[in-house]
């Protein structure tokens, strides 16, 4: 049973080692900017959905950025808001460089992009959210490497301290990771909330596709780079506070989708295949190990006093970690803790519960008998 403890640390050791692998392929490649002819212009499209709280500051923020460039549009696509945004957004119909584009449903996000891409007149391309404040000079210092050949898309980085200025561990070892990609080569996945790309690289999303941000850079690497701007920063709330259960389980649904589109991992570099296997989905193995570990300790800890003490210890820090309240005051330090009970429970979830039922409903007398009546009905 040693076994248990001993895989997880070497699993453990494996993971750590990705960012040291990254500096063995870690080079400072030189830009090479053209600087013939007149940049493009920028369009940028920024996404709303019942964000009437976040709006007036960002869309005057975002206009402000704009100025600097000679042609530029701000995009603005509404996905059906219930909560006045449609209103408020409608007292920009007469602006200039404002174009308004109003769902008649809900939509979901990549239909949003799509339909943003579609009516955009230049040829850099900026998307963005509506909750996230941004740096000042933002705009126009992610659009810059773009005017590089093999650059294709630029990725702002979300900051580690949040809108509280509280320090997030988890997201401050996320852009390392990031960070060190981008020197490796090319990064992964740009951060959703806000990142440049030229027009020509974008290719329409497939609307049922939930992870958008990675579907896309993984499109984009077929041809070009993808570089992080440390600079550019994205200041959002807390990591750990963003992290229910919901959105752990979209995300593992996410990376489903993408290992089932065969053709986008078969069109990628070996490289790129190991960066993706490795930064993506090693990491969600991680949580089983630790669960394996924590019961193995449980095991052991009837015989061994010490054992006990640290696996009693444990205990209480899982069930502090999963309480709302506390979590979001004293105890965000254990939301890593949280987030991997999120990710163990949606894979049980996923992968045993919900195949469970769909046998249930195909085997099941009552499913059958459904099934013929609505065949008879069709005939």
């Amino acid at each position: 049973m040693i076994i248990i403890p001993v895989l997880t640390a070497i699993f453990l050791l494996i993971y750590l080692a990705y960012p040291l692998w990254l500096s063995f392929f870690s080079v400072k490649r030189q830009m090479v900017i053209q600087e013939a002819g007149e940049a493009p212009g920028v369009s940028l499209i920024l996404l709303s959905c019942n964000g009437k709280t976040y709006l007036d500051d960002k869309i005057n923020f975002l206009l402000s950025e704009l100025a600097a460039f000679k042609n530029f549009e701000l995009i603005i696509v509404d996905d059906f808001s219930d909560d006045g945004s449609i209103r408020f957004l409608k007292k920009y119909e007469s602006h200039d460089h404002v174009r308004l584009f109003f769902n008649s449903c809900r939509r979901g996000i990549p239909y949003c992009m799509n339909l943003g891409v579609r009516n955009a007149k230049y040829g850099y391309l900026i998307f963005c959210d509506q909750r996230q404040r941004l740096s000042a000079g933002i705009i126009k210092r992610i659009v810059e490497p773009l005017a590089c050949n093999e650059i294709g898309a630029v990725s702002g980085c979300i900051s580690c301290r949040d809108k509280c200025s509280k320090t997030s561990f988890l997201r401050r070892h996320e852009n390392i990771i990031k960070l060190k990609e981008s020197n490796a080569g090319s990064l992964m996945g740009v951060y959703g909330p806000f990142y440049a790309l030229k027009k020509q690289c974008y290719c329409p999303l497939p609307e049922n596709i939930i992870l958008d941000d990675l579907y896309l850079s993984l499109r984009i690497l077929k041809s070009h780079r993808i570089i992080l701007l440390k600079d550019c920063e994205i200041i959002d709330d807390n990591f750990t506070a963003l992290y229910n259960y919901r959105r752990s389980k979209r995300y593992l649904e996410g990376l489903l989708q993408i290992v089932r589109s065969r053709t986008l991992i078969r069109d990628l570099g070996l490289k790129h295949r190991i960066m993706l296997v490795w930064h993506k989905y090693l990491r969600l193995m991680l949580p089983f190990f630790l669960l394996a570990t924590y019961v193995y300790a449980g095991l052991k800890s009837f015989a061994y006093p010490g054992v006990f003490t640290v696996f009693s210890v444990l205990t209480v820090f899982m069930a502090v970690s999963v309480l709302p309240a506390m979590s979001k005051t004293r105890f965000r330090r254990m939301g890593i803790i949280r987030v991997n009970i999120y990710y163990i429970v949606a894979f049980a979830d996923l992968l045993i519960i919900r195949p469970f039922q769909k046998w249930l409903t195909a085997y099941h007398p009552a499913g059958e008998a459904g099934k013929q009546d609505s065949y008879s009905q069709n005939v």
